[in-house]
């Protein structure tokens, strides 16, 4: 008894092979299987196989996410930071206003939206004195300048 409950177990868990002998062959004789007879019914037997026709893979084409609107944003304190956040990881440009920030937090303010549009793959952009563009990945700018300043403002 002790043998068969091993057995069975490493059977269960997949550890053994279960023997040919383990198995009941009583109803091996029974010509009509499990269902009953096999009726056959008239008519072509060889199932109707059109032209090969050439598969191809459909081109997807990445979807531009829909926005419509944007957040302007004037912050007075770094305190404000996680409302800009929530809007830039729900797909929502802001335009970020730093004006209304002294200098010490501006700086702090300005760390943290840019690691926060690298860390979601967007974009940060200068668009005036203390005024940012935020924008999501996906987001295409066009500005009238030929390139964009890669400098902040003295200010910052």
């Amino acid at each position: 008894m002790g043998s068969a409950l091993l057995r069975n177990v490493l059977e269960k868990v997949g550890l053994r092979e279960p023997d040919a002998s383990d198995y009941d062959d009583e109803y091996a004789d029974n010509d009509e299987g499990a269902l009953g007879e096999v009726h056959e019914f008239p008519g072509s037997t060889e199932p109707e196989v059109s032209e090969k026709k050439e598969v191809t893979e459909a081109q997807s084409q990445p979807q531009a996410p829909v926005f419509n609107r944007i957040k302007t944003s004037k912050p007075t304190s770094y305190n404000d930071a996680p409302e800009i956040g929530d809007s830039l990881r729900d797909n929502i440009p802001v335009i970020l206003n730093l004006n209304y920030m002294g200098k010490p937090e501006g700086q702090r303010m300005v760390d943290f939206v840019s690691g926060l549009c690298f860390g979601l793959e967007g974009k940060l952009e200068l668009v005036g004195e203390n005024l940012f563009l935020l924008t999501p990945k996906g987001i295409a700018t066009v500005t009238d300048q030929k390139q964009t300043p890669s400098f902040l403002p003295s200010r910052y």
